[in-house]
């Protein structure tokens, strides 16, 4: 056993192993080096009891390798130094602890606990400071207990700090609710899931066959099936996952926990209102013509916006057009076809004037097919007749290269349809109050929930034209909108296939791409495309981060800044966790002066290049969302809060029981990349990502990334699977069918829902 208090980690890796250092405090004072697994999330100042055995590593020497690890409250004078000096109260800092602990010694901890008011004996607290400290105190006890109570669990403690604040400010005992309610805190506080309030309830004796049990893994089954982009699961196939997530590793419960048992459970939620279920007629296989009438259940938010969005779309189509009377369209296109604009083919001609005299249209294409010379018409052409253009797209970057091609003002779709100065979808500073047209770019990436609330912020007669390229990967929420609506009859589209020269490096990149939507190997290109074959997944990462720190940046005169990594997947050697950490120890090392913050195994620290993965209205002046990326601008240790500058200029404060909004950014995944453009553009291919993540519209999505120059890095076989791979995940969505039954029967079909009420978001 060793007990002590951390000084600092050393590393954590993908995995979560972790590696620190503390001062072991019982018995003879000295520097011991931990490591394992269940070290995860620990902080440095926090005190630590150790289980585990020695080992000897050939490289690194003596080791203690923990198998258990207990939190412990500081006894001697030097461990509540380090301990207050770590910022793990809020309001004591390094130097507030030094004269605390310099006055009151090993008694510090008792006194702040049970004689605050003594605090103002010490230099540099009067009473604004001591109501904050005593404020943090009785906050970190609260926090502890909960820590103490699920330290056995592997539950990290930054979901504990999660815990208490969901509730802090409630009615409810945050301890009470993890003690007799546990599985509230699937719905209540992100990042607790199934998984861990399933440990809570075990743990405190809540049956295995309970009713709240079998609920909860019912919503936790469909709200993963969300995270894998489906809008619902069929009614067998939501049961048959439940009971093998409730059976899994306890065969004794596969007799008792039968199919009826669940279907009741179902129902009692479907009867609450916490589920929808109906019957539909939906294609048996994708793309197929078949239909079989099948049960499918669906969380009500989803049901809401997959209803709601098929509703607008018809109302949309069948409006009545605010550009007809603006201009003779079809004269004005024929015009185009004169000797000064010959660059437009006949298949961009008709998507400009489909798009001037149809309601709702959409054009598609890949790299290089004109849509960019495509949208620049269609505006100047508006322009001409003072028509109101908006335009918009998913993320920044995307909004900004529109603004770019198109000359004129644009802004995120979540801007547009929320303006910052009002909390309506409505509000009257919104542009789409007198849009004549809205043009949407990368509209593969709108998952349902965005664009259930674009179209409802559409006036009628307003015209919307999507622009997107359906072989790039789907968007990261529920649903594949852009597909749905293509499927569609009633929807003009127009697709772009001819490719059009672009100057030497765009042209390589560009032959690329579509070579691999073939199914053919990339070219190598001396200045633009190179392939860089690696034996291993460890030595994929090493020179990938030789090749942004030095190679790159020494060879083609760009800044480390300028070149994105962009992995097939996150948990593995090469992947973007490991990346992140090893990129992250290159480019922004700790220092003296660069305060930092420990979350969940990761330094978010003062330069770090961040990214958001969750939408916040209320982050920031106008909200911060998916996708958003910035810099880490301030870490204040003592206030805990933590400043990131995104890169359209907003800024945004963070309380660190809140970090789970962030990621490090100096690799993404390919679909957190959607809608971005960065310079340099390095693809590390590895096999261990595996064959669900190895596919060719992942590579070729990676790819259309970039605008000067693409390094393919990895494994051979890991590049050729990838190639090799040309199917896609079905996703489970309703929206065409909604559309086109609704519009021939005009009546909704029937859920199944208690007198028709539902929960609606």
């Amino acid at each position: 056993m060793v007990e002590g208090v951390v000084d600092h980690l050393l590393h954590v890796s993908y995995d979560q192993r972790t590696v620190l250092r503390l001062t072991a405090v019982a018995g003879e004072e000295e520097s011991v080096t931990a490591v394992g697994k269940v070290l995860f999330g620990v902080r440095p100042g926090e005190g630590l009891r150790l289980h585990g055995d020695w080992v000897h590593h050939p490289r690194h020497g003596r080791q203690f390798k923990a198998e258990q690890c207990e939190r412990i409250m500081p006894a001697d004078e030097r461990a509540i130094r380090i301990y207050l000096g770590s910022s793990m109260i809020r309001g004591i800092g390094p130097t507030i602890a030094s004269a605390i602990v310099d006055v009151f010694g090993e008694e510090t901890l008792k006194v702040i606990d049970s004689e605050p008011q003594r605090l103002l004996e010490v230099y540099g607290i009067g009473q604004i400071r001591l109501g904050r400290i005593t404020a943090a105190w009785q906050e970190q006890k609260a926090i502890a207990e909960i820590m103490v109570f699920l330290q056995g669990l592997q539950i990290t403690p930054a979901l504990a700090v999660k815990i208490y604040t969901t509730y802090a400010d409630t009615d409810d005992d945050p301890m009470r609710i993890v003690r007799r309610t546990p599985y509230r805190l699937c719905r209540d506080v992100h990042g607790v899931g199934f998984v861990n309030a399933d440990k809570i309830a075990l743990a405190v004796g809540i049956p295995k066959h309970s009713e709240a049990r079998l609920q909860a893994a019912l919503l936790h089954e469909l709200d993963q099936a969300g995270v894998s982009g489906h809008c619902h699961l069929p009614v067998r196939l939501l049961i048959a996952r439940t009971r093998q997530l409730l059976t899994d590793d306890d065969p004794a419960s596969a007799e008792i926990l039968d199919n009826a048992i669940l279907r009741q459970a179902l129902e009692a939620l479907r009867s609450h209102g916490e589920v929808v279920t109906e019957t539909l007629p939906l294609p048996v296989l994708e793309g197929a013509d078949a239909l079989a009438d099948t049960e499918i259940a669906m969380l009500p938010r989803r049901h809401h916006d997959e209803t709601q969005l098929a509703s607008h779309v018809r109302r949309l189509l069948a409006s009545t057009s605010v550009l007809s009377d603006l201009a003779p369209w079809a004269e004005r296109v024929a015009a185009l076809r004169g000797p000064e604009t010959a660059g437009l083919t006949d298949e961009q001609h008709q998507a400009i004037l489909t798009a001037l005299t149809r309601p709702l249209s959409i054009l598609t294409g890949g790299p290089g097919c004109g849509k960019t010379h495509t949208l620049r018409t269609l505006v100047d052409l508006a322009d001409e007749v003072n028509a109101v253009v908006a335009l918009a797209a998913p993320t920044g970057k995307a909004a900004k290269r529109l603004e770019e091609t198109c000359g004129q003002a644009t802004m995120t779709v979540h801007r547009l349809i929320r303006p910052p100065d009002g909390d309506s979808l409505f509000d009257h500073a919104s542009v789409l109050e007198t849009a004549d047209l809205v043009i949407i770019d990368e509209a593969s990436m709108l998952d349902l929930a965005l664009t259930r609330k674009l179209f409802a912020a559409l006036r009628d007669g307003c015209h919307l034209l999507l622009v997107g390229d359906t072989d790039q990967l789907p968007s990261v929420g529920p649903g594949r909108v852009l597909r749905d609506l293509l499927d569609v009859e009633d929807i003009p589209r127009t697709r772009l296939t001819k490719v059009f020269r672009q100057h030497d490096e765009g042209e390589a990149i560009v032959i690329n791409a579509h070579r691999i939507l073939n199914g053919e190997h990339p070219l190598e290109h001396p200045k633009v495309f190179w392939n860089r074959p690696k034996p291993s997944a460890e030595s994929t990462a090493e020179r990938v981060v030789e090749l942004v720190c030095e190679l790159m940046p020494k060879h083609l005169g760009t800044r480390p800044e300028d070149i994105q990594v962009l992995c097939p997947g996150k948990k593995t050697i090469a992947g973007m966790t490991d990346l992140n950490l090893r990129l992250q120890q290159r480019l922004n090392p700790p220092s003296d002066d660069k305060p930092q913050h420990h979350h969940d195994g990761a330094a978010f620290r003062l330069g770090d290049r961040v990214q958001q993965i969750r939408n916040n209205p209320h982050r920031g002046e106008s909200g911060v969302f998916n996708g958003s990326s910035g810099t880490i601008s301030a870490v204040d240790t003592e206030a805990h809060l933590l400043t990131v500058t995104f890169h359209d200029g907003q800024i945004a404060t963070y309380p660190f029981t809140d970090l789970d909004e962030l990621v490090h950014a100096y690799a993404l995944t390919v679909h957190r990349s959607q809608g971005s453009e960065y310079p340099y553009v390095i693809v590390p291919m590895v096999s261990k990502a595996g064959k669900i993540l190895l596919q060719r519209n992942l590579l070729y999505t990676a790819v259309t990334r970039a605008r000067y120059g693409v390094v393919l890095i990895g494994e051979t076989q890991a590049v050729n699977d990838a190639i090799a791979n040309n199917h896609t995940q079905r996703r489970n969505t309703a929206l065409t069918h909604r559309i086109t039954h609704d519009a021939a029967t005009g009546a909704p079909p029937r859920a199944n829902t208690p007198d028709g009420q539902l929960a609606w978001d």
